[in-house]
């Protein structure tokens, strides 16, 4: 059986599952023949020999949930979650980047841009949009709803709708969404909504590049809103954005995306970002960035999906932070780095000689590290300052990610154990 892989308006290949190959990925000759053409992913690059299973399944398998969400998912469907074929089978309408799967030839995907009318997208009023979030353990991902078609990769509960004119549309036929809302958990992981709030627009304030979030309360639930940075608003009409994760970029599994696991490293990225950017010197710096910034706050989830690659407008770059909590605040959950800094992965042992180690493992100098360093040290005062006169934001959560970061970053110019 084959299911068929668009790239934007493009026939790109087939994703074929195989009675003695495994599930294979061959590209189309006529996607080939243009000379237009780019790879799906860089673990992917154009040929007209098949990909064997280990080469195509972290691209594949990367499009999809991940742990729990994708048990429930794959429950409610009654397919085994191992099958990423049947998965995205019944999933790979609305996938991340430009990829689309169907079953079937689909002409209504030769189009790159949809437009913002009824056949594409169907309002939802304060009732249903209620509804969805409080049956997202029962109806994961809408899928309820014979209409939608839509993959959303991570490990937490989410819901991607489309806000058109300030109001907010359920996504039909493929149509792209703009927006992923993502439910705070309930128990003692209660305050993640405001968690990701915080740490997104504590990002923000120190100019790092994010996309917009807000947090609402549906259903009596706080959620986390934020805008697809794959998606864009044309006229009256949205288009997709290629991107892929480092994992799939680099054709890692995603049950293997902790370094410790086999995944990859900081380096590893990093030297992807040199290798595959179009400005590798702007793209790596902030990279290092981005690093720093999760360790400051506290995020020992930082794992190769939580950065991808984005390509838009004939560059390819690294695309803005996202998933970004501090998982510190909460003591039941690990301290161990998802990715080791230096020579260690528990946060509370690293020191300003792990940078230093860090920085001669991607090859830069220990200057570019420090002078990051310093410059969230010369702002974070007005950075966290900001986020109290938002009425949105928890007193109780902003001090506490606020005395983790002041208390790492002191010891770091200290140079003793963090």
């Amino acid at each position: 059986m084959k299911l068929n892989v668009y790239f934007g308006n493009q026939k790109a290949g087939y994703f074929e599952s195989t009675e003695n190959r495994g599930v294979i990925f061959v590209y189309d000759e006529s996607y080939l023949s243009n000379e237009n053409a780019v790879p799906l992913s860089i673990s992917l690059p154009l040929r007209k020999e098949e990909f064997n299973q280990k080469q195509c399944m972290p691209f594949f398998s990367g499009l999809l949930p991940e742990e729990t969400a994708r048990k429930k998912i794959a429950d409610y469907l009654h397919v085994s979650e191992m099958s990423t074929f049947k998965l995205l089978e019944a999933l790979g309408g609305e996938c991340a980047g430009l990829i689309t799967i169907s079953p079937e030839e689909n002409p209504e995907l030769q189009k790159q841009t949809y437009s913002l009318d009824s056949v594409n997208y169907e309002l939802l009023d304060d009732g249903r949009m209620a509804d969805f979030i409080k049956k997202m353990n029962t109806r994961p991902l809408m899928k309820a709803d014979d209409k939608l078609r839509l993959s959303l990769a991570g490990a937490q509960e989410k819901l991607a709708l489309a806000n058109i004119d300030g109001k907010w549309y359920l996504p039909l036929n493929g149509a792209p969404s703009t927006h992923i809302f993502k439910p705070t958990r309930e128990g003692s992981l209660s305050s993640l909504a405001q968690n990701e709030y915080i740490c997104m627009k504590l990002a923000k304030n120190f100019g790092l590049p994010v996309p917009d979030v807000d947090l609402l309360t549906i259903a009596g639930r706080n959620v986390f809103v934020v805008e697809r940075y794959d998606r864009i608003r044309l006229g009256n009409s949205i288009r997709r954005l290629h991107q892929e994760d480092f994992c799939q970029a680099l054709g890692i599994m995603s049950n293997m995306k902790y370094q410790n696991d086999g995944g990859s490293g900081i380096a590893d990225i990093f030297n992807a970002i040199k290798n595959f950017c179009t400005v590798p010197a702007l793209e790596t710096r902030k990279f290092l960035q981005y690093v720093i910034f999760n360790y400051l706050i506290g995020n020992c989830d930082s794992h190769g999906k939580n950065y991808s690659l984005l390509y838009a407008n004939n560059k390819i770059e690294l695309s803005p932070l996202y998933d970004i909590v501090s998982t510190v605040i909460y003591p039941e959950l690990t301290n161990k780095l998802s990715m080791k800094i230096g020579k260690h992965y528990e946060i509370q042992k690293i020191t300003k000689e792990d940078f230093m180690v860090l920085s001669e493992s991607v090859g830069v100098k220990t200057s570019v590290i420090t002078k990051i360093f310093d410059d969230f040290k010369k702002t974070y005062a007005k950075a966290f300052d900001a986020l109290k006169a938002d009425d949105k934001v928890s007193a109780e959560v902003l001090d506490k990610i606020h005395s983790f970061f002041e208390e790492t970053i002191q010891l770091y110019f200290l140079g003793k154990n963090c």
